[in-house]
């Protein structure tokens, strides 16, 4: 982590300190545990490679248009002070339902139809 921090000191290319960061921030203990999980969770129909492909990029899409909607509201006026004071006094009050409600959905309990989603609720074919 050392070494990437170093390359990330000496650059001034914007392409380039996006990409290292992102390194960075992939490798780091909370979103690699996060990452290893979702591999196991989108992995468990192993007989169905393209269903587990698009689960694959959906998941990565998913994350790289949170990350870049985060940035892109903090660049635009977002105070980050603002931010913080924000998640300090609600973000418990919020993170716990939303976070309960996104177990209901992954359990299954209640349903959603999202168009063009149509092709990960298929069963796998057994051989």
């Amino acid at each position: 982590m050392e070494f990437l921090q170093n390359l990330l000191d000496n650059t001034s290319a914007p392409i380039w300190y996006a990409f290292l960061l992102g390194i960075m921030t992939a490798i780091s203990p909370c979103p690699l545990a996060t990452n290893i999980t979702a591999i196991g969770f989108i992995s468990k129909d192993i007989e169905n490679k393209k269903k587990i492909f698009l689960n694959g990029l959906y998941y990565t899409l998913g994350r790289a248009i949170s990350y870049t909607g985060l940035g892109v509201i903090l660049y635009f006026g977002a105070s980050k002070f603002h931010v913080a004071k924000f998640f300090q006094v609600y973000g418990e009050r919020i993170l716990g339902p939303l976070l309960i409600l996104i177990g209901i959905f992954m359990l299954d309990l209640i349903k959603i139809k999202i168009p063009g989603t149509s092709i990960l609720r298929k069963p796998c074919k057994k051989k």
